[in-house]
């Protein structure tokens, strides 16, 4: 790499380090192809070697720490042999966080990746998988049915009122309180009764 080069990346990484919503940005300077209004949560990791065979569809959110290998060098121990393969991740999906995508792999349309799975081969469409290794544990309406009905049974917090550090002392110990027995969800809004 050319001093020209070195900078320019010694820039985009200080850049990432000072404003992380430029993330999606320079993983498109890298070759990732990534759809609109999609959200690629710094530090996520996607595979610096290959970056250029990933794609990222409209409307997807993939959270921290999600790592995204286009290449398997393990197969390098079968003689001289490193798998590569494209990734795709398409329309409406959710990658949760430090989940780890292989190779060689398409993530369907409108589908959920659990938090901590391993995805070794292709989730299909309209699916909720998690898991290591990543199975397929129902529908994306069977997920939404199933807390529609545990938000209407759970305690409603408005998220503008606590998703900041700076809040109250008395306003986390609310939350903490409400808390205590079990799980509840932040809305933007409350649902009209």
């Amino acid at each position: 790499m050319g001093p020209v080069k070195r900078w320019k990346h010694l820039m985009n990484r200080l850049r990432l380090m000072l404003d992380k919503s430029f993330y999606p940005e320079y993983l498109r300077r890298q070759g990732v192809q990534i759809g609109t209004n999609t959200s690629v949560l710094y530090p996520a990791y996607i595979d610096g070697r290959l970056p250029y065979l990933v794609e990222i569809g409209d409307n997807v959110i993939i959270s921290l720490n999600v790592t995204i290998l286009t290449h398997d060098a393990t197969t390098a121990y079968a003689g001289d042999l490193i798998k590569v393969g494209k990734v795709v991740i398409r329309d409406r999906c959710f990658i949760g966080a430090n989940s780890t995508i292989l190779c060689n792999v398409t993530v369907g349309p409108n589908s959920i990746v659990g938090a901590g799975s391993m995805v070794i081969r292709d989730v299909p469409p309209d699916t909720v998988c998690a898991g290591n290794p990543a199975r397929v544990i129902g529908t994306v309406e069977e997920f939404k049915k199933t807390h529609a009905v545990l938000g209407k049974e759970r305690p409603l917090f408005l998220a503008g009122n606590y998703m900041h550090p700076y809040i109250p002392e008395e306003t986390r110990k609310e939350l903490r309180r409400a808390l205590a027995g079990d799980f509840g969800y932040f809305c933007s809004k409350f649902p009209r009764e």
